[in-house]
């Protein structure tokens, strides 16, 4: 029975640590490692961590000065002992069966990655449930593939089962804050031969302020149209005859933009919009009209003259 290592990363979430370590305590599969790397939590997340360690003997507690996500995931990779990592955040929580089913999908699907379904939680109660990939297995050109169009598979860390080989030669950027997911998690997919997905929703992502989603500036939806770049041109890279598209993903981020301009961003900043190179081709006439309609609602707002972007 391969030993599985949980890696969570922590930093001041002292109001949702325990319930996130009672969920990995109780899994059904027995042989597991809780690495918890503490990055310099200024709120008592670090005694709990202590605590928990104190208390089992499976659970192994390391305390650095604030380092920031990427540092914080990578020091958790170099403390894992496991034939299989999994990264659990700190405030989000799991299904008591998820190890155990994917590690059993592991086995019978001889698969070097495994990806299951999640379940955004918003106040403990409402459920928002995006897609999520079927049972199936898939190479990785055609697991990229889903993940670049946004067909069930995600940039996330968690609620994903990985080889430890997978994470050979791969770690997150430590010099770039912000969507080092989108620049990372797709290269453990680039080191699989087989990965499998199934769809039951055993992760929690817990939505709570102060998260980066609810935190959106200009800034940083510039930075994440980056990420999606920088991916796009690794996996040209990595892989140059095989074609992506990631036109879905320059829309999206683009109309995150535009409603970050509308709703966030105040006039008095003088905001300028720099619209990203779009094949429209490649996408439906509803998607252009949305982008079209959301645009002109913040040239009304900016004093700007639609026909002076050129997003078309």
């Amino acid at each position: 029975m391969e030993l599985v290592s949980v890696l969570i990363p922590v930093y001041n979430v002292e109001k949702y640590l325990s319930h996130c370590l009672d969920s990995v305590l109780i899994q059904t599969y027995p042989r597991i490692e809780i690495i918890l790397i503490n990055d310099g939590s200024s709120d008592s997340s670090g005694q709990i961590c202590n605590q928990y360690a104190k208390a089992h003997d499976n659970v192994f507690v390391y305390s650095y000065p604030n380092a920031g996500i990427s540092t914080t995931r990578n020091r958790a990779l170099d403390h894992a002992h496991g034939a299989y990592w999994m990264f659990v955040d700190s405030d989000d929580f799991i299904h008591p069966d998820m190890i155990r089913k994917m590690v059993e999908t592991m086995h019978h699907e001889e698969a070097d990655i495994v990806l299951c379904g999640y379940r955004m939680d918003y106040f403990k109660f409402i459920p928002l449930l995006r897609k999520v990939a079927p049972k199936q297995t898939m190479s990785n050109v055609e697991a990229l593939q889903k993940l670049i169009s946004n067909k069930g598979v995600n940039n996330y860390p968690w609620a994903k089962l990985f080889k430890a080989e997978t994470f050979d030669g791969v770690r997150f950027p430590n010099h770039l804050a912000g969507f080092e997911d989108t620049r990372t998690i797709f290269k453990t997919f680039l080191n699989a031969k087989k990965i499998a997905a199934i769809p039951d929703r055993f992760y929690h992502y817990v939505q709570r302020r102060g998260s980066l989603t609810n935190h959106m500036d200009l800034d940083t939806v510039y930075n994440m149209r980056k990420a999606y770049h920088d991916q796009a041109d690794d996996l040209k890279k990595a892989l140059p005859n095989v074609s992506f598209d990631s036109m879905i993903n320059y829309y999206n981020t683009d109309m995150v933009i535009i409603y970050t301009l509308i709703f966030i961003v105040k006039k008095a900043d003088h905001p300028t919009f720099e619209p990203d190179e779009i094949d429209w081709s490649k996408l439906s006439p509803f998607l252009k009209f949305a982008y079209g309609t959301w645009l002109e609602i913040a040239c009304l707002k900016y004093g700007w003259k639609r026909k002076e972007i050129p997003w078309q």
